[in-house]
């Protein structure tokens, strides 16, 4: 019998037709039921899923939200440009680009799921990393604690589609 706990994650990247998803939103659709309308409609263009790596400092986050020692969970995702492989030592992402506040977080069993929708505009780069983030973060880049650094590789250089992250963070 085990009594060790395990974080993992993995992150679906998935590109759409621009002005879609925040117009379904706009009807009354939550993201996740946005996203289902829109790949419904065929405004689906791309999909990847990556596994991710649970960094040292985002552990000892996770140790510390148990004792109320940090107060405010995982709440801002950020993209980045290096493909630079990602570390246990990592403390943020190596060339961060963006970061949003996550849209929404839900939990059903032992699975968190954290969506981020980043319009075309927001997301201009040559997509190369993402991170999720908490404790102090704020829309400076580099604030909070990261628990997740991953590389996902996406070229939306010309802002040609607008850009969901879902990022499951599984707790066995």
């Amino acid at each position: 019998m085990s009594n060790e706990i395990k974080l993992s994650g993995q992150s679906t990247l998935r590109a759409w037709t621009p002005g879609v998803i925040p117009y379904l939103m706009g009807l009354g659709f939550t993201l996740r039921q946005a996203q289902a309308k829109a790949a419904e409609r065929g405004h689906l263009a791309y999909i990847n899923k990556v596994d991710n790596l649970i960094v040292t400092v985002g552990k000892q986050m996770v140790g510390d939200m148990l004792i109320d020692v940090v107060t405010t969970g995982l709440t801002w995702h950020a993209i980045g440009s290096d493909n630079a492989a990602p570390a246990v030592g990592n403390t943020t992402l190596t060339t961060e680009e963006n970061r949003l506040q996550i849209t929404t977080r839900s939990r059903s069993g032992n699975v968190i799921t954290l969506s981020t929708f980043y319009t075309a505009a927001q997301c201009t780069y040559a997509i190369e990393e993402a991170g999720v983030f908490g404790d102090a973060a704020s829309a400076t880049p580099d604030s909070g604690t990261m628990i997740s650094h991953y590389l996902q590789s996406y070229d939306n250089s010309g802002g040609t589609k607008d850009l969901t992250f879902d990022y499951d963070l599984t707790i066995s």
